[in-house]
């Protein structure tokens, strides 16, 4: 029944846009473009999600095609289409849409190269992701607002950092972290500069052997940001550090964050109601900023760092701990 509304809204859309006519005709002067805000493509979206879901490939891939003819401008939904074709394994036709994407986005957003090289990470090209990152890099650095300071710039920066961490090129890796991180917004809060902070802890620990740096890395991005606070393997993470180092009272108490966390309902702020506790306190070294803490604006910003596929860490006997 659903169905059959989208089909009749869409295609009363598509006669009064000129659409239908295009395709009996192949004369595309007969389309009207799409006007600006236009959320008609709302539609078509929530028409493919409901496909994707209820329907089979063929039958979102129609609605995915119908919704690009609309819309031949919007990078983002060619995005979709392109993770579409990914999850049946059509791998050269997400290329060729993710390709599509970058092109149209040119110098105009990181995010389309970014989330195109991502997608090649999850396959193990990391050497093809790489060239991605550098071709996006390029174009919005040549842009006369590229170089701004940007999260999704400094996003694809730390896309990058993981590539050449997974391609064993440290030195690289490193340079291009704090690259990304000095993209990112300066002032407290910023959800991205939080996570990229984790993402250098990951990396100095498991990579550097840094602990010390390490430590002060993951602090920092607690910090930085309360939103974080609510992963628990950023309190593994600085667990782990602490027992390196032989701070097993410190190492306790960020497991006992972590057991905390799991008590809680998915809803709340670990950090929100108790940030100025004395043991909070010692345990992010009384920085005079860490009173700032509060809570992220956008609770789903950190989304885009689940689709970064991080190298394995080694594993290590129980014993390295203590030693």
């Amino acid at each position: 029944k659903s169905r059959d509304v989208y089909k009749e809204a869409i295609s009363a859309y598509e006669q009064k846009r000129g659409i239908e006519a295009y395709r009996a005709s192949g004369q595309k002067n007969l389309v009207k473009p799409a006007k600006l805000g236009d959320k008609w493509i709302d539609v078509y979206e929530s028409w493919a999600r409901l496909e994707e879901e209820h329907g089979d490939y063929a039958a979102a891939n129609n609605v995915y095609s119908r919704a690009a003819s609309a819309f031949p401008k919007d990078w983002n939904l060619l995005i979709r289409w392109a993770r579409h074709q990914a999850e049946y394994d059509r791998i050269d036709r997400a290329r060729t849409l993710f390709e599509l994407a970058c092109d149209i986005a040119g110098s105009s957003n990181a995010k389309p190269y970014r989330l195109y090289a991502e997608f090649e990470m999850t396959l193990e090209n990391y050497g093809r992701a790489r060239s991605i990152l550098f071709l996006g890099a390029q174009s919005l650095s040549e842009s006369s607002d590229g170089s701004l300071h940007n999260d999704e710039f400094a996003r694809l920066y730390h896309s990058w950092a993981v590539c050449e961490w997974h391609l064993d090129n440290l030195d690289r890796a490193e340079v291009l972290f704090d690259h990304g991180l000095r993209l990112t917004d300066s002032t407290l809060g910023s959800e991205t500069r939080s996570l990229i902070l984790y993402s250098i802890s990951r990396f100095l620990f498991h990579a550097r052997n840094d602990d010390t740096l390490a430590q002060h890395c993951v602090s920092i991005s607690l910090a930085e940001n309360a939103g974080i606070s609510e992963n628990p393997d950023v309190w593994m993470l600085w667990s782990d550090v602490a027992k390196r180092m032989s701070n097993s009272r410190l190492s306790q108490q960020c497991l006992n964050q972590v057991r905390q966390l799991g008590q809680q309902d998915s809803s709340s702020l670990f950090l929100a109601a108790d940030v100025n506790n004395h043991k909070m306190n010692h345990m992010l070294r009384r920085a005079p900023w860490q009173y700032k803490i509060r809570k992220s604006s956008n609770p789903n910003e950190s989304s885009w760092y689940n689709g970064v596929r991080f190298p394995m860490p080694p594993v290590s006997s129980e014993q390295d701990g203590d030693n």
